[in-house]
């Protein structure tokens, strides 16, 4: 198995590997810290295994996964004032072994309902167990036996280790290692041209080369429109100094001329994401007043070949800075929004623009983003009702609905209601006419007085110097798993596209 060894990555004791911390795991780290401990950043998956293997064989399943991703080895502390992760050799296997099989009696039916639920019941407890970041491993299972033939497995991983993606790659892998062990051939397995150590130090590597080209230290600097900190959205009540992720949600069914309109549109202007950055962009604009916003668009962090089979915290946040100056049309915003995301295509190894590499300050000695975010759902329908704010809020648009969460220590839901109705309004009057002006988009002008007249009354809304200890942070992926709006979804993550607004 290649290590994907460079220079920078250092022998520790007793054979233990240290290197500096992927890009995602800083975000995690910092937005852990900034929680205070009260956030639980832990990505699960509850799959079944399809082969007639016993438990020493699902062992060695496990044993060989932990042996090929060094991730699985891997724990997270500060060293010498930077964020490092420590690869250990061997581990012990975080694995728990149960059997709710039985004998067939006729009442495969109820045993099935009954058996769903005591495995979403030990998938919730397991999950909700905390994890030591310095301690390996930072994952754990659960494996059920379910009959001769079967297995159900529950996987945890903190997100420092592991993303969705990940999870669903150990999914499969574990699947072909079993089924090799049943039909007794060797496993069909893709090549790990490096390890997860390796690729951090790399990206550490293309980032300052990036950095050091743009004749800046700081990430996103040199590209046009850098807005000034903070959305600019008036907050119904004060940012409190440490957030608690509490949220709720509002919901709307999409008009049936709307629907039409998005697919329409998206076939006329070949962008569906952008279509709608474009109208949360418009939405901005109106309720804030400004005209530079930056965008967090999460991504797979999948971008590279070599990365396509490895697990680990990949999945981070290019940055798009779009400028909503000038009137434009609503075309014309749609084709800005396209360029932003090009420029930071171009740039995949750029960090997320936030001072995670000094992990040891205190949060509230950081400015935060305060993000609203926008997600297109693959599908007709939405999730399940949510009751936790990642960050200020979240519009999640499918097929039939939109829903929009927002955090309930910061806006009320008269305000969300209001914020989803003004983006379904502005959506609708530009795709009804791309040509209508910005100014001129029916929630845009009505936002945009209201806007004035709140700063004249107002004027730092929702801005905070640095070092305000009401800064808040949000996680660089939320559970349902990273894709950037270029590339196809592959496996089983549902959504397509994630935006956030940035400072």
């Amino acid at each position: 198995m290649a290590d994907g060894t460079t220079g920078s990555v250092l022998p520790g004791t007793d054979g233990e590997r240290i290197a500096r911390a992927a890009h995602g795991q800083q975000l995690v780290w910092a937005t852990g810290r900034l929680a205070g401990g009260r956030l639980l950043q832990h990505v699960t998956d509850t799959f079944r295994i399809g082969a007639a293997v016993d438990r020493a064989q699902l062992s060695a399943a496990f044993a060989e996964l932990a042996a090929r991703h060094t991730a699985l080895r891997t724990s997270v502390r500060v060293l010498d004032g930077g964020l490092r992760q420590f690869v250990q050799p061997r581990i012990d296997l975080p694995v728990e072994f149960a059997d709710l099989g039985g004998a067939d009696d006729g009442k495969r039916a109820e045993r099935l309902a009954e058996l769903a639920e005591r495995l979403a019941e030990l998938a919730e407890q397991t999950a909700a167990l905390p994890f030591d970041p310095a301690r390996a491993p930072l994952w754990r299972a659960v494996a059920v036996r379910l009959d001769a033939a079967g297995w159900a497995v529950v996987l945890v991983a903190h997100q420092l280790v592991c993303d969705q993606a990940s999870l669903f790659l150990l999914n499969a892998e574990l699947a072909e290692l079993c089924a090799a062990l049943e039909q007794g051939r060797a496993p069909v397995l893709p090549e790990q041209p490096l390890d997860f150590a390796g690729h951090a130090d790399r990206q550490h590597d293309r980032s300052g080369a990036e950095l050091r080209l743009s004749g800046s230290g700081v990430s996103g600097a040199g590209l046009p429109g850098a807005g000034r900190p903070g959305h600019g959205l008036p907050l119904d009540r004060p940012r409190p100094a440490v957030p608690a992720f509490v949220g709720a949600e509002v919901r709307s069914e999409l008009p049936p001329g709307l629907t039409a309109a998005l697919r329409a549109g998206s076939d006329r202007l070949a962008a569906a994401p952008f279509l709608l950055l474009a109208g949360y962009a418009a939405l901005l604009h109106g309720r804030s007043g400004r005209t530079a916003h930056a965008i967090g668009v999460p991504v797979s962090g999948r971008h590279r070949p070599e990365t396509r089979s490895l697990v680990g915290a990949l999945a981070g946040t290019a940055v798009l800075h779009l400028d909503t100056a000038g009137d434009p049309v609503f075309a014309e915003l749609v084709e800005r929004a396209r360029a932003a995301a090009r420029a930071a295509w171009d740039h995949p190894d750029r960090p997320f623009p936030r001072d995670a590499d000094r992990p040891d300050d205190r949060p509230d000695d950081r400015p935060g983003p305060h993000h609203p975010g926008l997600t297109l759902t693959e599908g007709r329908e939405l999730g399940a009702p949510c009751a936790f704010a990642e960050q200020d809020l979240l519009l999640d648009v499918a097929d039939r609905a939109a829903r929009l969460v927002y955090d309930t220590a910061l806006f009320t839901p008269a305000t969300a209601r209001g914020l989803l109705d003004d983006f379904l309004a502005l959506l609708a009057a530009g795709l009804a006419d791309p040509a209508t002006p910005l100014s001129r988009l029916p929630a845009a002008a009505a936002n945009r007085r209201n806007a004035d007249h709140r700063a004249a009354d107002h004027p730092a809304a929702d801005h905070r110097p640095p070092g305000d200890p009401t800064a808040t942070t949000n996680p660089p992926t939320g559970p349902r798993g990273p894709a950037d709006p270029q590339a196809p979804c592959e496996g089983r993550a549902a959504p397509s596209v994630l935006l956030r607004s940035t400072p």
